[in-house]
């Protein structure tokens, strides 16, 4: 390297040095300017009849009932939500609603940007959820062909009525659907599908006050396409035996669609097999 290329690189640092203690500064100031404020963070216990409020009901913070913030309840009996204000909604108060209903009033002014805040907030009202005494599906197997069916049959309870019972069937492209109220606090759905799969859909049912039950693990089906019958209910040889033909038929978890489609298949060749 010669003295000239010495001399040239050291010019160049010189330059960077110099650019970067004008920019640095710059860069930093315009990103201080862009970084938004944290908005007032508050969580704490719930008191009153709010003391057994548990998970799926929604508590709400407003500033000149405008909504700022929501959060769903995970654990009974303690909440936490932000209120997402602006700095023009300093000092204006804020109000707390869970499930709808007013807490008791309290004396909370926003404050933008300010640290985490406990505090304890009191309701009164209805805030028990639906109670579900039973839930199943049956029969658990069922074939793909949008016709065969698994029938859900829930009895749900609630001492000031019942809003809502869905099940939620978007693993199989069908969206949030509503079950239909038989009487005497039973509900029931049908479900089909195209869809092969195992699947576990979520139930809720939800009173008048808001409060709400959820259940992931009780409805379970299985929906099978035709290929798959052999090998789910058959011997490892590919092919029914008598005996596991007796065994499906006087299985009560597979559905008469399926019967019909093995039943069809295994005397397809002649009815020598009867």
């Amino acid at each position: 390297m010669t003295i000239k290329d010495k001399h040239l690189r050291v010019l160049l640092c010189l330059v960077i040095l110099v650019l970067g203690m004008f920019l640095v500064p710059a860069a930093s100031a315009n990103s201080s300017s862009t970084i938004p404020s944290l908005p007032n963070a508050f969580e704490g216990s719930l008191k009153g009849d709010a003391a057994q409020a548990g998970p799926g009901l929604v508590i709400s913070a407003y500033i000149d009932s405008k909504l700022v913030g929501s959060y769903t309840l995970t654990k009974v009996g303690q909440y936490k939500v932000s209120a997402n204000g602006t700095e023009q909604d300093n000092g204006k108060a804020i109000t707390f609603k869970l499930g709808g209903i007013a807490s008791e009033p309290v004396s909370v002014t926003y404050e933008h940007g300010a640290n985490p805040v406990k505090l304890d907030l009191t309701f009164y009202g209805d805030f028990i959820p639906p109670e579900i005494q039973a839930l199943s599906a049956s029969p658990k197997y069922i074939l793909n062909d949008g016709e065969d069916f698994s029938t859900v049959t829930a009895k749900v309870v609630d001492d000031s009525g019942i809003k809502s019972v869905t099940i939620d069937l978007t693993s199989i492209e069908q969206g949030v659907v509503s079950l239909n109220s038989e009487g005497g606090d039973q509900y029931t759905c049908n479900v089909v599908s195209t869809v092969p799969g195992e699947f576990k859909f979520k139930f809720t049912a939800s009173n008048p006050s808001g409060n709400s039950v959820v259940d992931t693990d009780s409805i379970s089906i299985i929906v099978l396409n035709e290929s798959q019958l052999t090998t789910t209910f058959g011997g490892s040889d590919g092919v029914f035996s008598p005996e596991e033909i007796e065994a499906l038929v006087n299985n009560n978890d597979v559905s008469s669609g399926i019967k019909y489609a093995v039943l069809g298949a295994y005397f397809a060749d002649g009815w020598d097999r009867i």
